[in-house]
């Protein structure tokens, strides 16, 4: 791993605002950044399943109920948009462990697709015949702003020893605020690889190896398998990646999507 890069490069990945997607072609990768709570007001529990509904009602709190709604409400919108159906038509099925595709359709050109979602922030990947991970965590970058408060040094000093024995040691040899920047970006790597391979923190965080690249990209490698990576900040106080399989990836195009 080379030493630590700046944690990430907000203004490298450029986000319009967008009211949604019109297609997906071959080759592109898609990721959609929305504010859960901008959403309250657009009610999208008609387009859930039952299972959906049942599932995400057993969040203690409503906030938490609402936004995990939501997300999976703002999924299904986005994946009725690109195949061009319903929202609530969209079968979606899951993966051994958990992850979400497209049910009945095991073709190339198949949608591939997964979420994040912390505090009010949700981000989506979309890409065609290529699988596709993503993860963001959310803080909150000034007191009272939306976002958890982020983890104390001595905390992130902690949970980094479930990294690599060379990723701990570099955290380690951190200051505070540059540990808590290279933690927050490995962990979103190992969590976005680990999401497109599809097994997700069923696989030991230590297993998967990430490299930090520069500032925007790093690449991943558990056992013979390779993630290409890019890392980014779509907002203050969110670090976000996006992996894919192989040694390289597309140019992601970018959206914020408004009500």
């Amino acid at each position: 791993m080379p030493g630590f890069m700046p944690p990430f490069s907000s203004k490298s990945i450029p986000w319009a605002i967008a009211g949604g997607p019109t297609a997906l072609p071959p080759g592109d990768l898609h990721l959609w950044l929305a504010d859960r709570d901008v959403w309250t007001n657009h009610p999208l529990d008609s387009v859930l399943s039952a299972e959906e509904l049942a599932r995400t009602s057993r969040y203690r709190h409503a906030v938490d109920r609402d936004r995990a709604r939501t997300g999976r409400g703002l999924l299904r919108q986005l994946l009725g948009s690109y195949l061009g159906m319903s929202p609530a038509d969209v079968a979606i099925d899951t993966g051994e462990f958990g992850k979400p595709r497209l049910a009945g359709d095991a073709s190339d050109m198949t949608i591939a697709f997964n979420a994040s979602g912390s505090a009010h922030l949700a981000v989506f990947g979309f890409a065609r015949g290529t699988a596709v991970g993503v993860d963001i965590e959310a803080f909150a970058a000034t007191p009272g702003a939306p976002g958890k408060a982020l983890p104390s040094p001595r905390d992130i000093r902690s949970m980094a020893t479930r990294f690599a024995a060379d990723e701990a040691a570099l955290i380690h040899g951190l200051s505070d605020a540059d540990a808590a920047a290279a933690f927050l970006r490995l962990w979103t790597c190992k969590e976005a690889c680990l999401k497109c391979r599809g097994t997700g923190l069923q696989t030991p965080l230590d297993e998967i190896r990430i490299e930090l690249l520069d500032d925007t990209r790093a690449c991943g490698r558990l056992g013979s398998e390779r993630f290409a990576i890019r890392t980014f900040s779509p907002v203050a106080g969110a670090t976000a990646a996006v992996a894919m399989a192989g040694d390289s990836m597309p140019e992601p195009r970018c959206w914020t999507l408004a009500p």
